[in-house]
């Protein structure tokens, strides 16, 4: 099972995509409220920072925008959003979600991070 941090708020928040029976599920503990969490198939802007092929690779920038970012940080995997662009490929991605796009491009550049793009998507994972 793909396991993966939503970061919005102040508990440890999961959200899992896709069952993979030879993985250990692993996640780095973040900041987050379950009554926060968006739900599945819920439409959000999101703004990307990185992607990785593998979530931990994502854990030191992760640390890093836990309190710049707050309950707009969101790590997940690609799978999880249905409208991002090619560029997103396969993988986890890092960013800031919201309500526009100017809010979540603000959110990255004040947490001093560069937009990699953005996007109008639906989320399709359950918390």
């Amino acid at each position: 099972m793909h396991a993966v941090v939503i970061a919005l708020g102040f508990a440890l928040t999961l959200a899992s995509c896709s069952e993979d029976p030879g993985s250990e599920q692993t996640s780095t503990p973040t900041a987050s409220s379950p009554s926060a969490s968006p739900s599945a198939s819920e439409m959000r802007w999101i703004a990307v920072i990185d992607v990785a092929p593998d979530p931990s690779d994502l854990d030191p920038l992760t640390q890093r925008l836990l309190g710049p970012l707050g309950s707009a940080l969101m790590v997940a995997p690609t799978d999880c959003f249905e409208g991002l662009p090619d560029a997103a490929g396969n993988g986890y991605l890092i960013g800031a979600v919201g309500n526009s796009r100017s809010e979540v491009e603000r959110h990255v550049v004040e947490a001093s991070e560069q937009v990699a793009f953005s996007a109008h998507v639906t989320i399709t994972c359950t918390d």
